[in-house]
């Protein structure tokens, strides 16, 4: 299977800090910088370089990433 929209992107970093987000959900503080590929948004509405790698660009896209 190809990774056409590059998805791996979102697991390689998800993979090391997956425990950290939940400590901090369970804690209802957030410390650390996740939010970009936790909970990614829409393309064009983040500017800064975080938000532009993890952006997601088509409905498609979305289709793939949440299966």
């Amino acid at each position: 299977m190809t990774d056409e929209y590059n998805l791996h992107r979102f697991l390689d970093v998800r993979e090391r800090v997956y425990d950290t987000v939940l400590d901090e959900l369970r804690a209802g503080r957030k410390f650390s910088h996740w939010m970009w590929y936790i909970f990614p948004q829409i393309k064009g509405l983040g500017h800064s370089g975080m938000a532009q790698t993890f952006a997601i660009a088509s409905l498609d896209e979305t289709s793939l990433h949440y299966s």
